[in-house]
């Protein structure tokens, strides 16, 4: 049995301490909830007092449709004049009296009075969506390592695996986190449904957004309403969850009950389950990547976009497999682990980071090509925004695999896989985080106390649980029917 060190769990707490103040710190930083007419006045009076000259001339936006007028203006910066020294000193005061920053596009953008109020609007609700933003990041990334995690270990019953028998205990321990993730998921989704603490997470859930006699209707979003309404949304995700977690259930309790008792009565089972886990994840996957990711950019659509998800969450699972694999073996337990082991959790790792290369290439490519603008606009944003930690996402979950990780021996370096495998995980993180943050948080975008903290608290949370649910089982399954074959596996 695992018995979890009493400084290792000192520092697990100390994290998700830290991952709360974080995240009451962003809270914080984000409590100026004022309307337009109050943004106005406030910058109305220091006009009237310092006799700023501005263009005041009204230019009429649809709300709704600002955020689009803005990436189309990009693209007519040099059609428009220039800012004078005064409308620049009017944007400086603006960000210092409300903490903000203004992208260098918002600035040349910045033409008459309700401009500048437009921007500072969009500012302050994604200073406000920053903290959720960062959650809803963190959350998916842990339980996509869990929910694949699961997969993978009913992948090995369905294929009659037996390398993997000494390490499928890890596989359940990790698996354990996903009831937890579902509490955090359901806060941030109803939230942000009911606009609660500043979460406007989902455009789509938008007061009037559906309804063609409010200001705010898109007629494209009214469009999927039978698809996008909270009701079917959050029947979606019980479905999910109760599906998921009571199929990982049963497999936990058939392997322990092989403990017992012996028989092959118990494996059979338990590949039968599996078998229905696989089908039902395969459906799942792809409804969960539209549901709590895609439609955060609610206007654009991609048919690969779930299989990318996947394949992301995926080499997050096999990462933690590896973590948790090394961490018993260097604190003495796992006795018939092996670098044979290590090396096909390795060949994993390299796999299936190719694999996200060809899906993220692929996806980026067909859209590149068409050029379609509803479909460009996806990676316009990121381009124009978000290029480092795009780009760094791509060189972490790519070049760092195919330079580093090719070769058959340094797969079976544990130290050195684990460390390739660290910045692999930061890859992914990043992954996720351009996927959720530009259509959150626009380009008021940061990684700073808030983005670390809660990545540190919700990782800490996560260890915390993983390592809880393994000082609570036998680490190696006494009567699985292949256990001498993965105790005595060598390639």
């Amino acid at each position: 049995m695992y018995r979890i060190n009493k400084n290792i769990n000192l520092i697990l707490i100390s994290l998700m301490f830290l991952g709360v103040l974080s995240l009451t710190y962003g809270f914080f930083q984000g409590r100026i909830h004022l309307t337009e007419s109050e943004i106005s006045k406030i910058i109305s009076d220091h006009i009237t007092e310092n006799k700023v000259k501005i263009n005041i001339d009204s230019i009429h936006h649809d709300n709704s449709n600002y955020s689009e007028n803005k990436s189309h203006d990009k693209h007519n910066i040099h059609s428009s004049h220039e800012v004078s020294q005064e409308q620049l000193d009017l944007i400086k005061y603006v960000e210092n009296y409300f903490k903000i920053k203004f992208s260098k596009s918002e600035k040349i953008h910045a033409k008459n009075l309700e401009h500048i109020i437009h921007i500072t609007v969009h500012a302050l609700h994604a200073k406000s969506q920053r903290p959720w933003s960062s959650l809803l990041t963190a959350t998916l990334l842990f339980f996509g390592a869990s929910l694949l995690t699961i997969f993978f270990l009913a992948l090995q019953y369905v294929a009659e695996v037996g390398w993997s028998v000494i390490l499928k205990r890890v596989f359940m321990a990790i698996g354990s986190f996903l009831p937890y993730s579902a509490i955090f998921l359901l806060i941030i989704f109803t939230t942000s449904h009911f606009h609660l603490f500043g979460n406007h997470t989902y455009h789509w859930m938008a007061e009037g957004i559906m309804n063609p006699e409010s200001n705010n209707y898109d007629k494209i979003i009214a469009g999927k309403e039978a698809y996008l309404n909270f009701p079917f949304f959050i029947l979606r995700f019980v479905i999910f969850f109760l599906v998921w977690i009571f199929l990982f259930n049963k497999l936990k309790n058939l392997s322990l009950e092989e403990d017992l008792e012996g028989g092959n009565n118990y494996y059979f089972l338990s590949r039968k389950f599996s078998a229905i886990f696989i089908v039902f994840l395969g459906v799942s996957s792809s409804m969960l990547s539209w549901d709590w990711i895609m439609s955060i950019d609610t206007h654009w659509f991609s048919t690969l976009f779930g299989w990318y998800v996947t394949s992301s969450m995926f080499v997050t699972a096999m990462l933690m497999i590896l973590f948790f694999t090394m961490h018993l073996k260097n604190n003495g337990y796992l006795e018939y682990l092996n670098t044979s082991h290590i090396h096909d959790i390795g060949k994993f790792i390299f796999g299936f980071s190719i694999f996200w290369t060809y899906l993220w290439f692929a996806q980026f490519l067909l859209i590149w090509y068409a050029n379609i603008p509803e479909e460009v606009t996806y990676y316009m944003a990121r381009f124009d925004d978000y290029k480092i930690p795009f780009f760094t996402a791509f060189v972490l979950n790519f070049l760092f695999p195919i330079l580093l990780l090719v070769s058959r021996y340094s797969k079976r370096i544990p130290g050195f896989l684990t460390f390739v495998s660290g910045f692999i995980l930061l890859g992914h993180y990043l992954d996720f985080f351009v996927m959720i943050m530009p259509g959150t948080v626009g380009s008021h975008w940061n990684i700073g106390i808030v983005e670390v903290g809660t990545f540190l608290g919700m990782g800490g949370l996560f260890i915390k649980v993983i390592l809880n649910s393994l000082s609570k089982i036998n680490l190696v399954p006494k009567n699985h029917p292949m256990i001498d074959e993965s105790k005595n596996f060598h390639i």
